[in-house]
């Protein structure tokens, strides 16, 4: 931890540290900081403002992902000379381990998740880090340094990266998202990409859809970058055993032949691992009417694969949500040719609904989740599927993907107790 404090104190500069934004990634700088003996300030989010007044009480301000570059505090920092930096890049600063990168549009959980089981099972000390839920900067202040760290970083993240140099990084797949966020395709491609010109060996392991689109676009991508085709995994065993996971197990194949680790430990953890909820999972079936649970489909690219999924069955979708600015033409024409029928809700249902125009079961608009779980039933027995993969995020609605998605369990609950 000494080596660790005389770092923080170079980057703190003897200042209190600002902290912009009051979520996990900002509380868990501040505990390592605290462990350090520098205090933090919070700004923004109901917080003190950072002006340029405040700016000149600091050296170092840690922003929170939710921050765009576009952002004032960014204009204050840089007026002021205060060096702005993610978590990661303060974790990037501290932590000895390795680091496995996992970006990508849709899958990164779920290989961050399998490649730290896979990992411990092939004898490594392993943690799942980044935003999977834990923060790099809390296995810093733990104090461990000889550990493998599977960092899952979303687009925010990854963008202004400069500190953190991951040992491999592995980009599951591209697909329109976030472009209430980012400008358009083309930055929100180059936010990810960034994460290849930090790292510090030559393993940039990506699926076909990342190098299609470099190509479409006239992105160069580094010489050692590689694909890892779905079909590279014979027979992948469950749960990677169906056209939405197959990639992923394809992925970490590519990175256990990369590190030239024995596959043994790599089936062997595939046995063991469970999907996370509310992604693809069925939950429920009443009256004979399947009931699937894919909360986790925050974006229309997944949504798509789940319908496919289902295609040439009877399926009732449900989905919509918050509007991220998004063109929907491609998931409409999906919805159009693999459900009998929809129910939409949240700010994007009436956007939809102008989009699928009309299915042989109707599109219905429905202002709660419970309205639209009992439309899909009734239309749905004796032998449909209720396919709830919604294809946007949950905010206005519901808090995030795991609150959205027992509520379609409630939903669910509520009729069975009637049947």
């Amino acid at each position: 931890m000494r080596e660790i404090k005389k770092t923080l104190e170079r980057l703190s500069g003897g200042k209190k540290v600002a902290l912009w934004g009051e979520g996990a990634s900002a509380k868990s700088v501040e505990k390592l900081f605290a462990k350090a003996g520098i205090p933090c300030e919070y700004y923004g989010d109901g917080a003190k403002d950072f002006d340029l007044g405040a700016a000149q009480n600091h050296r170092l301000a840690v922003y929170s992902p939710a921050f765009q570059s576009s952002h004032r505090f960014f204009k204050a920092a840089q007026e002021a000379n205060v060096l702005a930096l993610g978590e990661p890049d303060i974790a990037g600063k501290c932590w000895k381990g390795k680091v496995i990168a996992i970006t990508g549009t849709n899958g990164k959980t779920t290989l961050t998740s399998f490649l730290t089981l896979a990992l411990n099972k092939a004898g490594f000390d392993a943690v799942s880090a980044g935003n999977i839920g834990t923060p790099l900067c809390e296995f810093v202040e733990s104090g461990i340094e000889s550990r493998i760290a599977v960092c899952e970083l979303s687009s925010f993240q990854a963008m202004r990266l400069k500190c953190l140099k991951p040992d491999a990084a592995i980009w599951t797949n591209f697909a329109p998202d976030h472009l209430d966020w980012h400008k358009d395709m083309r930055e929100y491609f180059l936010a990810k990409l960034n994460l290849a010109s930090l790292l510090n060996k030559e393993i940039f392991i990506m699926g076909k859809s990342v190098a299609d689109f470099a190509q479409a676009e006239n992105i160069p991508l580094p010489r050692f970058a590689s694909v890892a085709e779905k079909e590279s995994a014979k027979n992948p065993p469950a749960p990677f055993d169906n056209s939405i996971q197959a990639e992923n197990f394809s992925l970490a194949l590519a990175f256990w032949k990369k590190w030239a680790l024995p596959e043994s430990a790599l089936y062997c953890a595939a046995k063991e691992f469970s999907l996370a909820k509310f992604r693809f999972a069925k939950t429920a079936e009443i009256c004979g009417a399947a009931f699937y649970n894919d909360s986790k489909a925050t974006n229309a690219h997944a949504a798509i694969a789940a319908l496919r999924e289902l295609k040439g069955k009877r399926v009732f979708w449900i989905g919509g949500g918050k509007n991220k600015n998004c063109e929907n033409s491609e998931l409409a024409k999906c919805v159009r040719e693999c459900a009998e029928g929809a129910c939409l809700i949240g700010q994007t249902a009436e956007i939809l609904k102008n989009e699928i125009k009309s299915l042989p079961k109707g599109v219905f608009t429905c202002k709660t989740l419970r309205e639209a779980v009992e439309i899909a039933f009734e239309n749905s027995k004796n032998g449909g599927n209720v396919l709830f993969s919604p294809a946007f995020s949950s905010f206005g609605m519901f808090k995030n993907y795991a609150e959205r998605g027992k509520a379609f369990d409630d939903a669910v609950a509520n009729i069975a107790n009637f049947q």
